[in-house]
């Protein structure tokens, strides 16, 4: 365990991650912490994980169980209509960090965890949402933080980006994303 107290969102994403790596379940970071680590940093009080159960061949039962034998507090949160996010277990600690285990996102590419990048955080490994991922996920989202994440990923790894790909994955969230997207790369 790396947390030892409040406030210690990454650390606690770090021990979860270990134990979604146990257990074999394919995850990715998204949220701030990917905005971070693909763009300009910004600052988080929790975690935001998508992990994909289907494969791993774990049910979010399993899941649940696990984690409240780990000591953790766990909420299961149903999706809510026309929520672009399928479902939610919402793990915290005793020290009441915050990781929320998104099962699934409307739109993502079902081969997005074979795009995510690994990138290094205190003594360890993180799996995080592909670039092209993360910018059409943020592009629909479509709120102003989200714009201004697009902005600042495309500032820092712009020069990374496969804009073929990001067109596909674009499009998959609708013409409004695809066009929104368009009217983004006139302005870089």
């Amino acid at each position: 365990m790396r947390v030892t107290g409040p406030g210690q969102p990454v650390h606690f994403l770090l021990d979860i991650a270990d134990l979604l790596n146990e257990l074999r379940i394919p995850y990715a970071v998204v949220g701030a912490l990917a905005v971070s680590f693909h763009g300009i940093p910004r600052a988080t009080n929790h975690a935001d994980t998508v992990i994909w159960l289907k494969e791993s061949g774990k049910t979010e039962r399993d899941l649940s169980q696990r984690l409240t034998q780990e000591g953790y507090r766990v909420e299961s949160r149903s999706a809510v209509a026309d929520h672009p996010v399928a479902g939610v277990l919402a793990v915290e600690d005793k020290h009441d960090n915050r990781v929320d285990l998104l099962l699934g996102i409307r739109g993502l590419e079902p081969n997005a965890p074979a795009r995510a990048t690994i990138g290094k955080f205190l003594d360890s490994s993180l799996q995080f949402i592909g670039l092209e991922d993360l910018v059409a996920m943020k592009v629909f989202a479509g709120g102003h933080r989200d714009l201004e994440d697009v902005n600042g990923i495309l500032r820092v790894s712009g020069r990374h980006l496969n804009v073929v790909l990001l067109r596909q994955l674009a499009a998959r969230y609708g013409a409004e994303v695809l066009a929104k997207f368009e009217e983004i790369l006139t302005t870089l």
